[in-house]
């Protein structure tokens, strides 16, 4: 009587988990919402990287990050703080979920450096399984993306997708090199000066990544520069790249968000073409 005493209620238990268990099983394929470790989470999409500019922060790409996230499917998954020695800690939690995951690398001195990007992938690659990935760099942040891509590159970091350029002063800004704002461009797209910063990457463009499609936006106040970074300067980025690169387009941002702190700032146009291009390769 004991165990015929016991058996509905257990039944019932039974009942329950399996109902339960086909629930979640069910809600998960109508959801499709895959399960991954972070050794894999890699595997489903392309994450984006972005760098800071010279004496920049995490509030230099935290408008950028947050404005791409008010789109379906952008969220930022992790944060990289890399400090003066060059050792990354990594924060945050990789939903598999997400489709266009976002990245935050941050330099604590404020100086991008090519070379601490290294480490930085190297882990991607071997703890998310990252294939590939996107970066989106501003100003400083810009010329490390650029010089780590014909420089630093190796088997053991993801490939380069997409690279998006803001305000980048590949061949010098003047109070550095006074001769950048003068230079022209010639009509195979060689800067007329060669600025000692810039002759690394023109040294090195043969090197550049044949999977990348680059987009290169810099901002112009109507005279010819963003207030810091000339436009010759921003537009030497071609000579690089072209005959490399999958693609390369260049787009000008005139309007009254043209300065050169102000392109990462909650700028709309910008913010435009970051989706655009992030989602189709392309830009209108």
């Amino acid at each position: 009587m004991k165990n015929r005493k016991w058996l509905g209620p257990l039944l019932i238990v039974i009942v329950l988990v399996v109902l339960g268990g086909g629930g979640l099983f069910f809600w998960q394929r109508q959801h499709n919402q895959p399960v991954a470790s972070p050794v894999d989470v890699g595997h489903y999409h392309t994450p984006t990287l972005f760098v800071h500019g010279f004496g920049g922060g995490y509030g230099s790409e935290k408008d950028m990050i947050n404005d791409l996230s008010t789109h379906p499917g952008f969220k930022q998954v992790l944060r990289f703080d890399i400090d003066a020695s060059g050792k990354a800690r990594v924060s945050g939690h990789w939903d598999a979920a997400v489709k266009y995951p976002l990245i935050a690398v941050v330099f604590q001195t404020g100086r991008p450096d090519a070379n601490a990007l290294v480490p930085v992938l190297t882990q991607l690659k071997k703890s998310y399984g990252i294939k590939s990935f996107n970066a989106v760099g501003h100003s400083a942040g810009s010329s490390a993306w650029v010089s780590w891509a014909v420089t630093n590159r190796t088997a053991a970091q993801p490939a380069l997708h997409r690279l998006v350029t803001i305000a980048g002063p590949f061949n010098g800004f003047p109070g550095m090199d006074s001769q950048s704002a003068t230079a022209t461009i010639g009509k195979d797209g060689k800067p007329s000066y060669i600025s000692p910063r810039y002759a690394p990457l023109v040294a090195n463009r043969s090197h550049f990544p044949t999977t990348a499609a680059v987009l290169n936006l810099y901002g112009d106040l109507g005279h010819g520069t963003d207030s810091r970074v000339p436009v010759v300067s921003a537009r030497a980025l071609g000579y690089i790249v072209r005959g490399r690169a999958i693609s390369y387009t260049e787009r000008v941002i005139k309007n009254s968000k043209a300065q050169h702190s102000q392109l990462h700032e909650h700028n709309p146009l910008v913010n435009k073409y970051l989706y655009e291009f992030l989602t189709t390769g392309k830009v209108q």
